[in-house]
């Protein structure tokens, strides 16, 4: 996958239809109430906010210190990800560490980082959509 087209325009399916389906993915339906979600098997909005958080933290920490001296840091994301599913405490789901995984592993340029922003506020929208209230 690449955030951006052969023009080097991101691609707009990131910020729409993908993103959607990627936040979807963050939600377990109940199977026995139709429209509710198994609140231990969903992303909360607390984790969302928190990984998301730190995204925009970085991305102010870029704006100040430049792109290649947070890289490490951006990085370092996939291990908290990591560390956040393990199956003792299971903060969040494998879907969404997968995502950050996914997306991380895609950052290499500023360019990137900055297309991986737009996309990962998108899915934060679409979840927020949805009427997820799980904390």
């Amino acid at each position: 996958m690449s955030y951006r087209d052969e023009k080097g325009a991101i691609k707009i399916q990131l910020l729409d239809q993908d993103a959607k389906s990627i936040a979807e993915g963050f939600a377990v339906k109940d199977p026995n109430k139709p429209g509710r979600f198994l609140r231990d098997k969903s992303l909360t909005s607390a984790q969302l906010r928190r990984f998301f958080g730190e995204f925009r933290q970085l991305q102010k920490k870029v704006e100040s210190k430049g792109f290649d001296r947070v890289l490490p840091m951006i990085k370092m994301v996939k291990s908290k990800a990591s560390y956040a599913a393990n199956p003792r405490s299971r903060k969040i789901p494998d879907s969404f560490r997968d995502f950050l995984s996914r997306n991380v592993d895609l950052i290499n340029e500023l360019p990137d980082f900055e297309a991986f922003m737009l996309h990962f506020e998108a899915v934060v929208g679409f979840y927020y959509g949805m009427g997820i209230s799980n904390d």
